[in-house]
């Protein structure tokens, strides 16, 4: 029986990770350095830091500390401009009857996002009342793909990992779902060489039914 579901927020509940990519595209764009969305999608989930990082690649060196932390900044600012623009309707497609059918059956929500600004972004979206717990960047020490953000997320709920399904879009977070005893869901073809226990190319083809169903048939196996 699934006990609590547990949900990344960038592109498994609204597509905010297209928003990403426009702050840091601009950042590479200013500071000359290439980027696209196929590295974006690989940043997803990761630390500030290591985001900087993976950005300047070759040239990380040239760049202080100070200089990196500023960068890090400048694309947070970019990005909080944008979410400003958010509404219900930018969540992702089938994710409003999922989350109400998940809510319906009593089965507690959580959700695990690596972004600073998550409580605003449901705030903004209008799905905030379906978690009971939001664990951010703010309440855990180390970023995906360590799993500490999903079990903390699973020891707030009161729920043993072994009874949680975590969903996710982004490499750094199904690595770390991996790394737990729950059932991993995962969207998009990019994750398939992590071997999710489901994997589904777009969010509408995640129901409740099929999910239990999932869910039971790896409980049995």
């Amino acid at each position: 029986m699934i006990k609590a579901v547990i949900f990344d927020l960038d592109g498994v509940i609204a597509d905010t990770v297209e928003l990403y990519y426009i702050a840091t595209k601009r950042v590479a764009d200013e500071i000359g350095v290439p980027f696209d969305r196929q590295l974006n999608q690989k940043l997803q989930g990761m630390s500030r830091q290591a985001m900087v990082e993976a950005l300047l690649g070759e040239k990380a060196r040239e760049w202080s500390e100070e200089e990196k932390r500023a960068l890090g900044d400048r694309r947070g600012q970019y990005y909080r401009v944008l979410i400003e623009q958010l509404s219900p309707s930018d969540v992702l497609p089938g994710m409003i009857d999922l989350l109400r059918d998940i809510q319906r059956d009593g089965v507690p929500m959580a959700l695990a996002s690596s972004s600073s600004n998550a409580s605003v972004v449901v705030e903004r979206l209008g799905v905030r009342s379906f978690f009971d717990v939001i664990v951010d960047v703010k309440t855990i020490t180390r970023m995906k793909p360590d799993p500490e953000i999903f079990l903390t997320a699973a020891k707030h709920l009161y729920v043993d990992p072994r009874f949680c399904v975590a969903i996710e879009d982004g490499e750094a977070g199904m690595k770390a779902i991996k790394q737990t005893n729950m059932f991993s869901v995962g969207i998009g073809n990019h994750l398939a060489s992590l071997s999710p226990d489901w994997l589904v190319q777009r969010t509408e083809q995640l129901t409740w039914d099929e999910l239990k169903v999932k869910f039971m048939q790896k409980a049995g196996q």
